[in-house]
């Protein structure tokens, strides 16, 4: 046996060394039977019913509706003495929300409880007599807030220590806490900021739009007040000065949050509420009931109907296909007859074929889709008849220009002398030598058949507006799109990947099949 044999040629393997030469076209390979693969299994794939609100499947998935609606806040006193007491030991414990659209609060045994209405953003405020703090409330979903400043949640102040006299001055020192965890101490950078946000709130309560639910007018800046002027007076700059016996009180205040200081003059006095602790200044909750963000429990986020993208991008990927591959199956099949007749006969048959070629392209695409829908209506099945229509010239084309050179080749003369008939020579001798072109060419056009049907769908001529095709899809979200960007996004990103894949697998295929290409 000779080992150095030359291999038997193989045309196969040669095309696939060719193919896998090109790294790009095998990604797209992978990406379009990971497609194929989604779009025959998809109902099985998709976590969530794509035509119901997620809202009314989450009991069945054991998601607790409650804890992404609600959310506590632990209340804490602190008093002037440096001790602490509970909530539901404060004294007159009131909460409001600014705008109670957004979210509503309430007090519970230990402290507060929000709930999420809609979508956007508001603050709250806990008050006790003289001593209040504030939190912010963010419900994400139609409207992702960024960029919003942080506000004041508490002012913590320095509390004198022991008994004072008459004649005793001291400094005010206060602490100023944000939303965001930020401790402000000099006391200029504390009223600069609590100017910033007095202005920017009173900017937006202006338009009558959104306004607060409270009727309490607002401190501009950091303010000193004392509530008792016989014991004790206070400048602007926070100086207190006793002036008389008894027990007074310096209210520090800035915008809705508040503290208390304590003076005792001549005689010791019970501490009293000096400002409030809450567990958490910044609370974020999800709108549930419609354009949720994308998460964990839904990785594309939820529609203007409250329904799982992600299920439908993938359930829509099946209604995709069918009309990408089932519009150019048939247009293919149509063109490759039309163009094999045409090419091979010629004369009337060519001319009458070639006339109906040209007056089909002689229209944009997607309007002569549009033409066949408007004469069929509306429907998946039209959608594929109209892109079929607009497939068949291009077959007709390439189909016919290979024919007419296959039909000249010595072994087509040779089958017509020994007196073959014309059907064999077609099918067994010139159909072969198309069956490469029109391959190449059916798969770029799924590419395009794709778009044309989402282009279709987006414009309402899809039949069912709520079905989760791609295209309509779009539509739906589309008045939605400058503030909610995953509603078009993922279902977009789904079209320009499928197309994508396609195309470069088309162009992959004829760089490989192409006999003039040498390794």
């Amino acid at each position: 046996m000779n080992t150095n044999e030359p291999k038997s040629y193989s045309p196969f393997r040669e095309f696939l060394v060719k193919f896998l030469k090109q790294k790009m076209a095998v990604v797209a390979l992978g990406v379009v039977v990971v497609i194929l693969f989604v779009g025959i299994f998809g109902s099985f794939l998709a976590p969530y019913d794509p035509h119901r609100p997620v809202t009314s499947q989450y009991p069945e998935k054991g998601i607790d509706l409650d804890q992404l609606t609600n959310a506590s806040v632990i209340v804490e006193g602190v008093m002037t003495d440096g001790s602490t007491i509970e909530g539901s030991e404060v004294t007159q414990l009131q909460a409001e929300s600014e705008n109670r659209r957004i979210a509503s609060i309430r007090r519970s045994q230990r402290g507060i409880n929000v709930n999420a209405n809609t979508s956007g953003y508001t603050n709250a405020t806990i008050e006790s007599g003289d001593v209040s703090s504030s939190f912010q409330v963010v419900v994400e979903g139609e409207s992702l807030l960024e960029g919003k400043e942080p506000v004041i949640s508490r002012l913590i102040p320095s509390q004198p220590e022991g008994v004072l006299t008459p004649g005793d001055q001291f400094q005010l020192d206060v602490l100023a806490v944000l939303t965001d965890g930020e401790e402000l101490t000099d006391q200029g950078d504390i009223h600069e900021l609590a100017l910033r946000l007095y202005e920017t709130e009173e900017e937006e309560e202006s338009s009558g739009f959104n306004a607060p639910a409270s009727d309490a007018e607002a401190i501009e800046g950091l303010h000193f007040s004392s509530l008792n002027e016989e014991v004790a007076t206070v400048s602007e700059s926070g100086e207190v000065t006793v002036v008389g016996e008894g027990e007074g009180a310096i209210r520090i205040q800035t915008g809705p949050v508040s503290s208390v200081v304590q003076v005792q003059a001549g005689a010791a006095a019970e501490p009293v509420l000096a400002y409030l602790n809450v567990s958490e200044s910044n609370v974020t909750l999800t709108d549930v009931y419609k354009h949720q963000p994308p998460s964990s429990i839904h990785f594309f986020g939820t529609d203007h109907q409250n329904r799982d993208i992600f299920s439908r991008v993938i359930h829509g990927t099946q209604d995709t296909l069918l009309i990408g591959f089932v519009s150019v199956a048939i247009g293919a099949f149509i063109g490759t007859a039309l163009g094999l007749l045409a090419g091979f006969y010629g004369r009337w048959v060519d001319s009458l074929v070639t006339r109906m070629t040209d007056v089909l392209l002689a229209f944009p695409g997607i309007l002569l889709a549009i033409a066949v829908i408007a004469f069929l209506g509306a429907g998946i099945t039209n959608i594929i008849l109209a892109v079929a229509v607009f497939t068949v010239p291009v077959f007709v084309r390439i189909v016919r220009g290979s024919t007419l050179a296959l039909k000249e080749m010595t072994y087509v003369e040779a089958s017509r002398s020994i007196g073959v008939r014309d059907p064999v020579i077609i099918m067994r001798h010139i159909f072969p030598g198309t069956l490469s072109v029109v391959l190449v060419y059916l798969t770029m056009r799924i590419g395009v058949a794709i778009l044309i049907g989402a282009a279709l769908s987006f414009l309402g001529l899809g039949g069912d507006i709520t079905a989760p095709e791609w295209g309509s899809m779009l539509s739906a979200a589309k008045d939605n799109s400058s503030t909610v960007f995953h509603a078009t996004f993922f279902p977009g990103l789904a079209i320009v990947l499928t197309v994508l894949s396609f195309n470069i697998l088309g162009d992959g295929l004829r760089d490989a099949l192409d006999p003039k290409l040498k390794e």
